[in-house]
């Protein structure tokens, strides 16, 4: 090889290595972007996620989304705040007062107590037992020991029974709902706020379990457990910065919330 090539060879050597040089610096320099490209990525996939859900409204399906979406940016807050609520559940399960009386167990981001009616009401009657009252009593304080921001929510239910032509209530609707409401008075009597309380009568329209067989026979049993109150326990008033939807959509407390 002559003096010339080599001179060549040596100046296309120094090109490629400088090339290689520019190519190296330019991958290095992807890092500061990339992490921020990537978060903003994350961030895009979330929204649509809720704008999908929305898209697809269904009140419980958002509900859920939306709190599993929230426990990503303030993470840990909705664990602790279900096992304070899984607490209380078994201080009302283990209470003298309520033992074998209620069966309160956590769902759906709830503490929900259950009492069949026969327990609560006299049959046909929406004023609380005098004998009753008592039980009930010590349930309210033991949550408002734990926390008076809590909110509450009364679901009266009846069976599918007809309701007698010469009763005081024309229908199961209006039995269930005055029931809800004699259970929230108490409520309000012990110092729970009105607008931490909501009472619902579903009538006879969401059964645990059938009230007759498939021949149609009525089965006693399946309607005692049909006819009860549901007192659920949902967050405090004041526990949170994010308006929820589902059942929490019966508080009107955006303004509260946004002032926090």
């Amino acid at each position: 090889m002559s003096h010339g090539d080599s001179n060549i060879s040596v100046g296309e050597g120094r090109k490629k290595k400088k090339a290689h040089s520019r190519h190296e610096e330019a991958h290095e320099g992807e890092g500061p972007w990339i992490v921020s490209y990537a978060d903003m990525m994350t961030l895009l996939f979330c929204f649509f996620v809720i704008m999908t859900s929305f898209a697809n409204f269904d009140p419980v399906v958002v509900a859920k989304k939306s709190a599993q979406v929230a426990e990503h940016f303030v993470p840990g807050k909705a664990e602790a705040e279900k096992k304070q609520l899984e607490g209380l559940a078994i201080e009302i399960g283990g209470s003298p007062n309520l033992k074998g009386l209620a069966k309160a167990e956590v769902k759906d981001s709830a503490l929900q107590i259950t009492f069949q009616s026969s327990i609560m009401f006299n049959r046909g009657e929406v004023e609380l037992r005098s004998d009753f009252i008592k039980n009930l009593d010590a349930m309210i304080g033991l949550i408002k020991s734990k926390n008076p921001d809590y909110r509450i929510m009364i679901e009266g239910h009846t069976d599918d029974s007809p309701v007698s032509p010469d009763a005081i209530y024309r229908s199961n609707w209006e039995i269930s709902s005055a029931r809800a409401a004699s259970v929230v008075e108490r409520f309000e009597y012990y110092g729970f706020k009105g607008k931490q309380l909501v009472s619902i009568g579903y009538g006879d329209t969401r059964p645990v379990v059938e009230n007759e067989d498939s021949k149609g026979v009525s089965i006693q049993e399946n309607r005692a457990l049909n006819r009860r109150v549901v007192i659920k326990v949902l967050k405090p008033l004041k526990s949170s910065k994010i308006k929820s939807l589902g059942i929490d959509t019966f508080f009107e407390d955006s303004e509260l919330l946004n002032k926090q």
